[in-house]
């Protein structure tokens, strides 16, 4: 199993739990705590993004370096830089507050919750909704090595509706929860200032569904803009890829863009789901066909309505990408395409952090379109990055090894060359066997970078001794051309000693 999986689904049920917990905390004690909404929220996420809580100490350190730097970049903000933490001033504070609060009631604010209570709350409410205990997150004998910190915070905001200021937070360190009483404090690394917005959620939305179909009492009347039900632009859509399957190209076409004029029809908007598969699925089909301008054209047009529907970090702006990357890559288009399948690399490790089993294979793929365009450096930049990643496809694992070598070999550097091949000679002994033809392949290469290599050694180590042999040559010639510049120097001295007696 992935490494990964494990790391997403334990974030995706915090982040699941942890909308219900925030939740109880801004509606206690007749939602005094939504008075002043920030702070509880700047706390909340705070403490959820780190592996600690600082002390008073730690606290003090980190302010006075916050000081310091931000003297010596002239600002006492650090205004212009992303990673600086902000700390709120009285207009900051007086902002954040929906209205003064006091007299000592039911509704005065508590103090803000510390960091143990607040994992407290989410490993029971994960244990209530999920049956489950947490293993990576909140963990002392894992130390947090495999949390996935920025993922977390996407969800979280993402479950929650909290919209933050985009700077670069320090996430995984050790967390300060301030506030309490009726005033608001500075948290770390979230501030309550980094709290743009939060805005309501909604879960359903109706024509969202594949299902959904209108009510009507009696005879059925049918709403005038529904008057095609979305069960049959779904059987008109489950043609289409069946007879894509079957090669039908034209049929298909003409099934799939009339599936996706049926949905347009039902929802009265291109915005649908539905509508993005559909314009993907003509630009598969466009591409088989030889028509590439308008495959791409309809990948694009995929890729945005996913985009407005879901965010631009959504999984089928993942997909999206991916495919338009493919069309264009297939087409020539080298920059059009490297541009998608970057920002599908970013979108993947945003989502599903670096250890996503994905990875490595994009990084593949582009070392491979690097190596072909005669760039050997930086094909072999992401030829080590794939390596450093994990895969669960050991068949992947050898053909990074094995293209690694002939990026290394390819620059002359032929013993890091003969150790990956060696990797790669390992894994296809192991799954293919000795007789199949990647095997022997690889035996044949293994064969070749390793008398290249000794070949390469021999000379170096000759040069070495060329080059030690000047150096000595070099050293006694030196101390000869020394030795006779002191000895003229004793001689010009005695000559002078000799002038001065006969005077």
């Amino acid at each position: 199993m992935p490494l990964c999986w494990l790391e997403i689904v334990e974030c995706e049920m915090i982040a699941r739990a942890a909308k219900h917990v925030l939740d109880s905390y801004l509606t206690e004690h007749c939602g005094s705590a939504a008075l002043q909404p920030a702070q509880t929220i700047a706390s909340f996420f705070s403490a959820l993004l780190s592996s600690g809580e600082e002390s008073a100490a730690e606290t003090e350190e980190r302010l006075n370096n916050q000081d310091k730097t931000s003297n010596t970049n002239g600002s006492k903000q650090g205004k212009g830089k992303a990673s600086d933490w902000i700390i709120p001033d009285d207009d900051d504070v007086s902002t954040l507050i929906l209205s003064k609060s006091g007299g000592g009631g039911d509704a005065v604010p508590l103090r803000v919750r510390g960091r143990g209570q607040i994992w407290d709350a989410i490993e029971t409410e994960v244990g209530r909704r999920f049956r489950y205990s947490l293993t990576l997150y909140n963990n002392s004998k894992t130390n947090n090595s495999r949390s996935l910190f920025l993922p977390l915070l996407r969800r979280l905001c993402q479950k929650t509706g909290v919209r933050l200021i985009a700077r670069d937070y320090n996430l995984g360190g050790k967390c300060l929860c301030g506030g309490g009483g009726g005033n608001i404090s500075a948290s770390y690394p979230i501030s309550p200032v980094d709290i743009v917005d939060v805005i309501p959620m909604v879960k359903h939305a109706a024509a969202q569904g594949e299902g959904f179909v209108p009510y009507s009492y009696g005879t059925a009347a049918g709403a005038p803009s529904l008057h095609i039900l979305l069960p049959d632009a779904k059987a008109t859509l489950e043609a289409a890829h069946m007879y894509w399957s079957g090669r039908a190209l034209p049929k298909a076409l003409d099934l799939a863009q009339e599936a996706a004029s049926l949905y347009q029809r039902v929802v009265d908007t291109p915005l649908h789901a539905s509508v993005a598969r559909c314009m993907e699925l003509t630009a598969v089909i466009l591409f088989q066909a030889q028509e590439p301008e308008l495959a791409a054209a309809n990948a694009s047009r995929s890729l945005a309505v996913a985009v407005q529907l879901g965010g631009f970090d959504c999984a089928e702006a993942v997909t999206a990408h991916s495919t338009l990357a493919h069309i264009l890559l297939s087409s020539g288009d080298m920059a059009g395409g490297v541009k998608h399948l970057r920002a599908a690399l970013y979108l993947m490790e945003l989502m599903g952090g670096p250890r996503y089993a994905e990875l490595c294979n994009v990084y593949h793929k582009l070392g491979g379109m690097y190596y072909e365009s005669g760039m050997g450096i930086e094909a072999l930049r992401f030829y080590q990055e794939a390596a450093n990643r994990k895969s669960c496809d050991r068949m992947v694992v050898s053909m990074v090894a094995k293209n690694t070598a002939l990026v290394l070999a390819a620059l002359g550097q032929f013993k890091p060359a003969l150790e990956n091949e060696k990797r790669a000679f390992g894994i296809y002994s192991l799954i293919l066997g000795e007789d199949h033809e990647l095997t022997k392949n690889s035996a044949t290469n293994l064969q070749h970078f390793m008398r290249l290599a000794v070949e390469q050694s021999k000379r170096l180590a000759v040069e070495e001794r060329k080059r030690l042999e000047e150096e000595a040559a070099d050293a006694i010639a030196s101390q000869i051309e020394a030795t006779e510049v002191e000895e003229e120097e004793k001689k010009k001295k005695k000559k002078k000693k000799k002038h001065k007696k006969k005077n």
